[in-house]
């Protein structure tokens, strides 16, 4: 038999229902701020010529780099497991390299943006090299592709605010439906007999989200289908670094307090320095064996990334230099390694050449 409850008591009840369902409802409701982010194109951020966009669609997110590397799957992934999963294939490519994530409008499939894209870039010459979708792609694709917590894989630009910036680890956490397509193009018949032109290549990764585990981000972004366009143009690296003698560091350690290096080579998001930073450690090498001084070794970063990110990676690179010195002979005590990321710029980072300039190492004299 099922007792009546005292009135008071249906009342409190009654109250308590309505507190929670005006919550459920006020958690329901959409975050105003993301959906302005989401209908706006980001800072500095433009359609790329080769490609263009869907129409309705804004540009959530873009990097863009004068020369860099890039790698694109050519092959499904192998594996699911953590440990061992990667591609089977995949081309790595040098050049102008701009990545570009676009959020459509609601109510559209994969298919039919990732359709749109392919089509169009067919229709241009380009043709498709590899193409997957869903299983076919492997069980680690999305992982592997665009990952939450691997910022290699992330795209980040300049000028973001708080906001957007969110979006940059959230965009493809709730991926569903994938498709991918690696698409290229032959250039022209080189001059010279036997040359081949190098190639350029596109890779096109779309897919719908639904779900996700990021709260108000994921319930932004639901229905809705974000693609990665990323584009790489052969180029050739502009050759603009010159190796600075032992006879200029003295100069301008005397002149300035300190010296500024270009010569010294790191990969993208690395702090293992390249074999052809070793004219330049010899120069620097030379000079600090026949000077008794002590010096500080600093790295500087552009903004691109996260400043935490970014002021450890600057530290391992000027930490990076201090160990190559050793090798030298120079003392570990004379040299002191720091970074200081992108806290100290030469000139703005709104363009590729001014953010080159302020990725550096510098020798600064110790009092």
């Amino acid at each position: 038999m099922i007792k009546k409850l005292p009135a008071c008591l249906n009342l409190s009840m009654s109250a308590f229902i309505l507190v929670a369902l005006a919550s459920g409802l006020a958690q329901a409701a959409p975050n105003a701020q993301y959906n302005k982010i989401l209908s706006t194109d980001a800072p500095q951020a433009k359609d790329h010529p080769l490609v263009g966009r869907y129409e309705g669609s804004s540009i959530l997110l873009q990097t863009q780099k004068a020369f860099d590397e890039l790698s694109l799957p050519n092959g499904k992934t192998t594996d699911a497991d953590y440990s061992s999963k990667k591609f089977s294939k995949a081309v790595t490519v040098e050049g102008g390299i701009t990545r570009t994530v676009y959020v459509t409008p609601m109510g559209r499939s994969s298919l039919e943006i990732f359709r749109n894209f392919t089509n169009s870039l067919t229709a241009k010459g380009y043709s498709v090299a590899w193409e997957c979708a869903n299983e076919s792609c492997g069980p680690a694709f999305k992982g592997l592709k665009y990952n939450w917590s691997d910022k290699r894989t992330q795209v980040q630009g300049e000028g973001y605010e708080v906001d957007r910036s969110r979006f940059v680890s959230a965009v493809f956490d709730g991926a569903k439906d994938i498709r991918y397509a690696l698409l290229r193009k032959n250039a022209g018949s080189g001059a010279a007999v036997n040359t081949a032109p190098p190639a350029s290549y596109i890779g096109i990764y779309a897919a719908l989200n639904s779900g996700g585990t990021m709260g108000d981000l994921s319930d932004s972004l639901n229905d809705r289908v974000t693609v990665l366009v990323e584009v790489q143009e052969p180029k050739a690296m502009q050759q603009n670094i010159v190796i600075l003698d032992s006879d200029v560091i003295g100069r301008d350690l005397k002149a300035n307090g300190l010296v500024r290096f270009y010569g010294i080579y790191f990969d993208s998001d690395k702090a293992v320095i390249k074999a052809e930073s070793k004219p330049q450690l010899d120069e620097m090498a030379k000079y600090l064996k026949v000077n008794a001084l002590k010096v500080f070794m600093v790295g500087h970063t552009d903004t691109q990334g996260a400043l935490d990110y970014n002021m450890t990676l600057s530290s391992r690179r000027a930490q990076a230099v201090a160990d190559a010195l050793k090798i030298y002979g120079v003392a570990e005590a004379r040299i002191t390694a720091k970074g200081v990321g992108p806290l100290a710029p030469l000139t703005a980072n709104d363009s590729e050449p001014g953010r080159a300039k302020n990725r550096r190492v510098e020798m600064v004299l110790q009092n």
